[in-house]
C-alpha cells in the first residue's frame, strides 16, 4: 500500500449551504438514532427494524439483541433473539419476530453496544372475529416541501390500527429553490450511497420516527423511490448519457429500500417484487401492487399541455400494460379467491378516468396514471364483471390531491347520479407535503373537473394530510383530513368531507360526518425517543460514512448540536497523519460533507474528527 507521507495535506472542505431548517439527531438515543420500526403483520409474526450508528473505533459487526413483550413494561417477554449487523448493509437491522399470537398489541426494542433502542409499539393481524378495521393511508412525503405534521397528527389520534404507505415515502431530488427544508445528500439521489443517506436524512425527522414507534407499516414504493415518472426500464428523471445506466440505479434503490424499510419480501428470491397481500381476520383483503416498476411499460408522452387524445394510437395498444402479465394474474386469482367481506387494493396510480375535452376532442389529462394504459385496465375491470366480484375499494397516492372515485367500468353507462355502471370505488389520499400536482392547473376549479368527470364525487386540489379509512361488515368510509400547516413543525387539522360505499353496492355516497373509534381503542402512545438509558451527549456525531470502502472520496453526515469548527484528520495503519481538515458547521443540525482522498493512497485509515471542545469520534476507513 502506498501512504501520502512527505506532506500532510491541510485543507478546508466545502460543506452544502446552509439552511435554516436542519435535521436534528437525539443524541440520548445513541446509538439507534433512526429510531425504530415495525410493519408487514401476519397473524404470528412482524417485522422489526432499527439502525445502529457505530461508535468511534467500532471496525467489525456489532450484534444486535432484540425482544418483544406483551407490555409496555416489559415484564413478560414473549419473543427475542439476536442479529448481527455491519457495513455491507449499512448497519440496518431487520428481523421477523415469529411465535406472536393474533391480533394483538405488543411492546419491542432493541438492544446493542450496551444501550436500549427506544421503545416500540406494533400489532398483529387477527386471525378471526374481526368487525372494524382502522387504516390510516398516506403517500408522498417530499422532505423538502415541508414538515411531516400529518404523520404527527396520525400518532396523536391513536385510533387506528395500521398505516398503509402507498409510495413516494423518500424523493429524489437535488436542492430546490425555496424548499421548507433541505434534504441530503444536497444533490440528486443516483449511487447506493445517495439513497442510503437520504433514507437516513429521512429517518431522523422526528415526526416520522414517532409515526414508526407507533405503527406498523405495510408500504408499496412509487416512482419517486428511484426517480420521477419511471417505468420497468426507464424514468423521466434519469439521464442515462450523464447519470449513468437506469439498471445501476434501479438496483441501488432497491437495495437500499429493503435495508431501509420494515418489509418483508415476498419472494426471497426475486427482490423486485413487492407486491403481496393481507388477510386480516377473513375480514378484509389487503392487496398490495407495484404499478410502477415491476412491469410497466414506458408511458405515452403528451402531445400538447392538455394532455394525449383519448383516440391516440399509442395510447390504445392492447400489448402495453402497467401491471405485466404475471402480477396482473396473481391480482386476478387473489380477487377470484379471496372470500372475505372487503376486497382492499392499495396501489400507486389514479385508476378513475380524468379526462377533459375541448372543441371536440377528448384528453388523457394525466398518461402516467392507469388512464395512460387503457387496455391494461379494461382487462382488470373485464374480470371484475365477469366474474361478479364485488366488495373492491382502491386506495391510491401519486397525485398529491384528494379523490372520491367511483369506478365507471361496468356494464351499460355510467349514471352518476345513481352510481349503476360503477365497477368499484377509489379513496385517493392527499400528499402528506408535496406540492399539488402541477397539472391540474389546466382546470379552473373542481367543479370544472366534476363536471367533465362525473364519477368524480369529491376532490381538493390544495390540502395535505391523509385518509383514514374505516371498514365495518356494512360499510367502508373514507375520512379525510388536512394538515393546518406544513410549512411550521406544529400539529394540528381539519377534517374534509367523508364519503363511503355500502357492502354490495359499488358506488359512492357522501357522509355526514367522519367516523370514530371508540375510547381505549388503542393502547396508549409510547412517548418520543423514549429510551431505558441516559448517555452523555457527543459532539461530533458521526451518522454515517458513504462510501467505505472509498475511492476518491468519502461523503460524511456529520451533526452538532451548536456551530463548530471541526478537526478532520486521516492516519495510516501505522499511526502516521497522512491528511488533515478543517471544517466549519455554521449552525446546529446535520451537515453534509465530502472529504477529498484523491491525494492519498490505498490502504486501511483512521479518520478521527476531533470538536472544539476536545472530544472526538474515530471510524476505520478503507480507500481501495
Amino acid at each position: 500500500m502506498r501512504y501520502l507521507l512527505s506532506v500532510v495535506l491541510v485543507a478546508w472542505v466545502a460543506a452544502q449551504p446552509t439552511h435554516p431548517n436542519r435535521a436534528y439527531v437525539r443524541v440520548s438515543q445513541a446509538p439507534f438514532l433512526h429510531g425504530v420500526a415495525s410493519g408487514d403483520p401476519l397473524t404470528d409474526r412482524v417485522i422489526l427494524w432499527t439502525r445502529i450508528t457505530p461508535p468511534q473505533n467500532w471496525t467489525g459487526p456489532v450484534s444486535v439483541s432484540w425482544e418483544v413483550a406483551s407490555d409496555s413494561q416489559f415484564a413478560t417477554i414473549v419473543a427475542s433473539g439476536t442479529a448481527s449487523t455491519d457495513a455491507d448493509r449499512d448497519y440496518t437491522v431487520k428481523v421477523d419476530a415469529i411465535g406472536l399470537q393474533p391480533g394483538q398489541w405488543y411492546w419491542y426494542r432493541f438492544q446493542a453496544l450496551n444501550a436500549y433502542s427506544p421503545v416500540g409499539r406494533t400489532r398483529t393481524l387477527p386471525a378471526s372475529g374481526v368487525n372494524r378495521l382502522r387504516l390510516a393511508v398516506v403517500s408522498c412525503a417530499d422532505y423538502q416541501n415541508g414538515f411531516y405534521t400529518a404523520y404527527e397528527n396520525i400518532c396523536l389520534r391513536n385510533d387506528i390500527d395500521f398505516v398503509v404507505h402507498l409510495g413516494d415515502y423518500i424523493y429524489e431530488y437535488g436542492p430546490q429553490q425555496n424548499s421548507v427544508r433541505q434534504s441530503e445528500p444536497p444533490r440528486e439521489t443516483i449511487t447506493l450511497e445517495d439513497y442510503r443517506i437520504r433514507y437516513s436524512h429521512y429517518r431522523l425527522d422526528t415526526m416520522l420516527q414517532w409515526l414508526h414507534q407507533n405503527y406498523p407499516v405495510i408500504a408499496v414504493w412509487d416512482d419517486h423511490e428511484l426517480a420521477n415518472d419511471a417505468w420497468k426500464a426507464g424514468a423521466q428523471n434519469h439521464n442515462a448519457a450523464s447519470e449513468g445506466p437506469f439498471s445501476d440505479r434501479k438496483k441501488a434503490m432497491l437495495r437500499a429500500y429493503h435495508e431501509w424499510m420494515p418489509f418483508r419480501m415476498p419472494d426471497p428470491n426475486d427482490s423486485l417484487r413487492i407486491w403481496r397481500s393481507f388477510s386480516i381476520g377473513g375480514f378484509v383483503d389487503l392487496i398490495m401492487l407495484d404499478t410502477r416498476h415491476y412491469d410497466r411499460d414506458q408511458q405515452v408522452t403528451s402531445s400538447s399541455f392538455l394532455g394525449v387524445s383519448a383516440n391516440d394510437a399509442t395510447l390504445n395498444d392492447p400489448n402495453r400494460s402497467i401491471l405485466g402479465p404475471v402480477q396482473r394474474t396473481w391480482l386476478v386469482n387473489q380477487l377470484k379467491n379471496s372470500t372475505a367481506t372487503w376486497r382492499i387494493i392499495g396501489q400507486q396510480v389514479m385508476v378513475a378516468p380524468l379526462t377533459a375535452t375541448v372543441l371536440s376532442t377528448t384528453y388523457v389529462v394525466n398518461p402516467d396514471q392507469w388512464d395512460g394504459y387503457p387496455a391494461d385496465r379494461r382487462r382488470l375491470m373485464d374480470s371484475l364483471i365477469q366474474n361478479n366480484i364485488g366488495n373492491v375499494v382502491v386506495l391510491t397516492g401519486d397525485i398529491h390531491t384528494s379523490w372520491g372515485n367511483d369506478l365507471p367500468f361496468g356494464p351499460g353507462s355510467y349514471n352518476p347520479t345513481s352510481g349503476a355502471g360503477s365497477t368499484a370505488v377509489e379513496f385517493v389520499t392527499p400528499s402528506i407535503t408535496s406540492a399539488n400536482a402541477s397539472f391540474l392547473s389546466n382546470f379552473s376549479n373542481t367543479s370544472l373537473i366534476k363536471s367533465q368527470n362525473p364519477h368524480v364525487k369529491y376532490v381538493d386540489v390544495t390540502k395535505h394530510g391523509y385518509v383514514v379509512i374505516d371498514v365495518t361488515p356494512q360499510k367502508v368510509q373514507g375520512d379525510w383530513y388536512f394538515a393546518n400547516t406544513v410549512s411550521q413543525p406544529q400539529p394540528g387539522e381539519t377534517a374534509g368531507e367523508s364519503w363511503y360505499v355500502n357492502s354490495g353496492e359499488r358506488f359512492l355516497r357522501k357522509a355526514t360526518s367522519p367516523t370514530s373509534a371508540p375510547p381505549g381503542y388503542n393502547p396508549p402512545l409510547v412517548s418520543r425517543g423514549q429510551t431505558t438509558t441516559s448517555l452523555t451527549s457527543l459532539s461530533p456525531v458521526l451518522v454515517g460514512v458513504y462510501p467505505n470502502p472509498a475511492q476518491d472520496f468519502v461523503t460524511l453526515q456529520l451533526y452538532t448540536p451548536t456551530a463548530e469548527t471541526l478537526t478532520l484528520d486521516l492516519y495510516s495503519a501505522v499511526g502516521q497523519r497522512v491528511a488533515s481538515y478543517t471544517v466549519v458547521t455554521p449552525s446546529a443540525g446535520t451537515h453534509y460533507y465530502q472529504v477529498p482522498l484523491d491525494e492519498v493512497g490505498k490502504g486501511v485509515f483512521l479518520l478521527t474528527i476531533q470538536g472544539s471542545g476536545g472530544q472526538s469520534q474515530s471510524y476505520r476507513l478503507v480507500k481501495r
